[in-house]
């Protein structure tokens, strides 16, 4: 029977299997925008220029970011696995990662310069890092009334 501690340990085991993939991307990034480059149609202001060396640089500030906010989500989980779920803590972890969604989607716009594409995972970046943020003041706003209500009782 599944159950809400066997859910949240699958989430846990996701996150920990996503950053060990984040790490070992990092040693292929050079072959993947090398083969990115040969295949991909120019596209772009800058569409007409090797896009190798900016998506090599791009790629690794976003491995720094993905892995930043893997760390955060892996710290969200850890306090609700020891059902702390109300804090601030958890508050913060949400604005780190609504932020650094943001950064993701900054970097994919700017790589979409050379390539047209990535003007859609910037969008998609962008998306995700609002719906944080409204998670993150719905949590803010949790907290506040749990904290309210610890004082009255």
């Amino acid at each position: 029977m599944w159950s809400k501690t066997k859910s949240l340990f699958l989430s846990r085991v996701l996150t920990i299997a996503m950053i060990g993939l984040l790490c070992l991307l990092l040693f292929f990034i050079p072959t993947i925008a090398e083969w990115y480059d040969a295949v991909s149609d120019s596209g772009g202001i800058l569409g007409d220029r090797d896009v190798f060396i900016p998506m090599c640089v791009i790629l690794y500030m976003g491995e720094a970011v993905a892995i930043n906010a893997m760390k955060e989500l892996l710290i969200l989980l850890g306090n609700i696995n020891k059902g702390e779920v109300f804090i601030e803590r958890n508050t913060r972890c949400l604005r780190a990662i609504s932020w650094m969604c943001m950064s993701g989607g900054i970097l994919m716009t700017v790589l979409a310069l050379w390539r047209n594409i990535f003007i859609f995972a910037g969008f998609f970046c962008v998306m995700f890092g609002l719906i944080m943020r409204v998670l993150k003041n719905v949590f803010e706003k949790a907290v506040e009334i749990k904290s309210e209500n610890d004082f009255t009782i």
